[in-house]
């Protein structure tokens, strides 16, 4: 009984927990392509997940470079700016910001730029896409019961790579997430009571990163390659 409600409050604890996930992807290498789905929990799992049967995927970009992602077919709502008439200037400047944040988290990958609109990368990764949902939630819902979800913010986009060097998309997949069941206090990754969009854009360019780096927290890294026998 004691080890049954172990369990149950470690999965809700994760379930809690204030992030973004992939929710579907599109893989291009030389092998096929197969159909597979994914954990019915995350948002937009539908379709499933295209990955390849054989065939090893692009990596190592020699550079990246950023186009600010589209937002003027989004749906904005929620605690998103202060007033009504302040909404559509925060909606022009999102993809600003989060053209910034991502950049930091690529640029651990590889050099990193933000292209302007009459620039065209000559090699390396392209990297642009679409928000489809831009939700600040409700400050007042996650007070009093965000525990339960009410409240809860939400993001979501669409992600695609291009392999400029080789003239093709390498990746596409779907970003969605957001503060989840956080409460009044939030967390490092979730606001609280404060404006909760500015940290689903962190927490999307953080996963876009884990997403396009092999290993990103370097595990089985060490300092000796001996092994014991």
């Amino acid at each position: 009984m004691k080890f049954s409600f172990a369990i149950l409050s470690s999965s809700l604890l994760l379930c809690s927990c204030a992030d973004m996930y992939v929710t579907k992807t599109d893989v291009a290498t030389a092998g096929g392509v197969s159909t597979a789905q994914i954990d019915p929990k995350d948002f937009g799992s539908v379709d499933g997940v295209r990955m390849t049967t054989c065939g090893v995927g692009a990596a190592n970009p020699k550079a990246i470079y950023i186009r600010p992602f589209c937002i003027d077919q989004a749906t904005v709502q929620g605690d998103f700016a202060h007033s009504e008439g302040e909404v559509p200037i925060r909606k022009a400047l999102t993809p600003v910001s989060f053209a910034g944040t991502l950049k930091e988290s690529l640029s651990r990958m590889a050099p990193t730029r933000i292209l302007q609109e009459d620039e065209t990368p000559r090699t390396g990764w392209l990297v642009e896409g679409e928000f489809t949902m831009v939700d600040g939630g409700s400050p007042a819902g996650r007070f009093f019961l965000g525990q339960f979800g009410v409240g809860r913010s939400f993001l979501a986009m669409k992600v695609r790579v291009t392999d400029i060097d080789r003239g093709m998309v390498i990746y596409e997949f779907d970003v969605a997430g957001g503060s989840r069941l956080q409460g009044k206090l939030g967390t490092i990754r979730a606001s609280g009571l404060g404006k909760a969009t500015p940290f689903d854009l962190v927490n999307a360019a953080e996963r876009i990163y884990l997403t396009l780096e092999p290993n990103a927290h370097r595990y089985g890294t060490r300092s000796s390659v001996a092994l014991g026998r």
